[in-house]
């Protein structure tokens, strides 16, 4: 039987970049949106590129926590959940990508290094364990990419 950290290995790795049963995963679906499309805002203040910065900012905030930081926090609804996120050229969306990429090589890594019992360790700093976390970074990342889609096919019409 699979454990529980090897699901959520296994979870991280074909919904970001495999071949999920609901369609795209993240890195395919991001890389067919032009650009130029990551900017327009038709999903009340949320942009692609805002979303994608989001799930950025939290990944960001698990693999701070991975790594025994007690201080760092993201404040729901403010700028450090949703950051102000603005694209003006190819280059910057494929530096936004690589940066969204780069969270994914440091959860794996630190996760190929971890045991089962990591599950049940408390998060620094706060009042909860690391099991529903990080069972729930894919489930995160996907419900966003449902939001880049319907933006993105919003952009197309």
């Amino acid at each position: 039987m699979e454990s529980q950290l090897n699901k959520i290995i296994t979870d991280l790795k074909e919904s970001f970049n495999g071949q999920p049963w609901y369609g795209d995963s993240v890195m395919k679906k991001l890389n067919t949106i032009a650009w130029q499309n990551v900017n327009t805002k038709k999903y009340g203040e949320k942009s692609i590129a805002v979303l994608v910065q989001h799930i950025i900012n939290w990944r960001i905030f698990v693999l701070k926590k991975l790594q025994g930081d007690m201080n760092y926090d993201i404040i729901m609804d403010s700028d450090s959940d949703w950051s102000e996120t603005h694209i003006e050229n190819e280059k910057e969306w494929n530096e936004l990508k690589e940066d969204l990429s780069k969270t994914q090589i440091d959860l794996i890594g630190f996760l190929d290094n971890a045991t089962e019992e990591l599950l049940s360790k408390k998060v620094p700093g706060k009042d909860y364990d690391f099991g529903p976390i990080l069972t729930s970074i894919s489930q995160h990342d996907i419900y966003h990419l449902g939001q880049i889609a319907m933006l993105n096919a919003m952009e197309k019409n």
